[in-house]
């Protein structure tokens, strides 16, 4: 019960601070005020970049993942690979975020669930609001409910891996594990395979964190 109720108030506390992601053109990096995204191209590669979610698992105890939404034109005739060593967030402060496996989020959903309050248990406050309930409840089993969570489905969009054909398209999301709600500014930067990351990055997407 304790764990639960610190949830409900961390879920109060982050819902009622809310803030705005706002993309920050560069010379390369074009803003789409359609959606809030950056759109850059280079080499034949064209790649737009935007949030997704700020709150993937928004009942998480522990560390808040953020999910990004990608996509990955590849214009030339070469194919390309980007794998998730190619991205990294780095916030105002220099700290690196890098993404998070597929796996690796299905575990930190699923490890959290439990404390999820299971449906169909509901308080009431009057016994006649509970037998107008009871009249329409198909869910009579005196046996233990238990919630089924597939976390798996927050993940059927996971940006595909793998390369990227002549003149194909691919698109998704990549999760990472930060709360940006406590950040002034980041970047989202791509370094290709061949990129050495002591340089500049091949794509770099800023973006301003503004409370509302």
């Amino acid at each position: 019960m304790v764990k639960l109720l610190a949830v409900v108030c961390a879920s109060i506390v982050l819902g009622g601070c809310g803030i705005a992601i706002i993309p920050q053109a560069t010379g390369t990096a074009k803003i789409n005020s359609a959606d809030n995204s950056l759109t850059e191209t280079r080499d034949g590669i064209s790649v737009t970049a935007r949030v997704e979610d700020l709150e993937v698992a928004p009942y998480r105890t522990a560390d808040n993942i953020t999910s990004f939404n990608f996509v990955i034109e590849n214009r030339s005739s070469r194919e390309i690979t980007l794998p998730l060593s190619s991205f990294v967030l780095v916030d105002d402060k220099g700290n690196q975020y890098r993404p998070m496996t597929v796996a690796e989020v299905g575990t930190a959903v699923a490890r959290d669930s439990e404390y999820l309050i299971p449906y169909p248990y509901v308080g009431f406050y009057y016994l006649e609001d509970r037998e107008k309930f009871s009249a329409f409840n198909t869910f009579n089993s005196s046996l233990p409910y238990y919630a089924e969570n597939h976390p798996a489905e927050t993940l059927t969009r996971a940006l595909p891996a793998g390369p990227v054909l002549p003149h194909g398209r691919i698109s998704g999301l990549l999760y990472f594990p930060v709360d940006l709600s406590q950040k002034r500014s980041f970047q989202l930067r791509i370094y290709r395979p061949e990129t050495p990351s002591s340089g500049a990055a091949d794509f770099t997407f800023p973006f301003s964190v503004e409370k509302k």
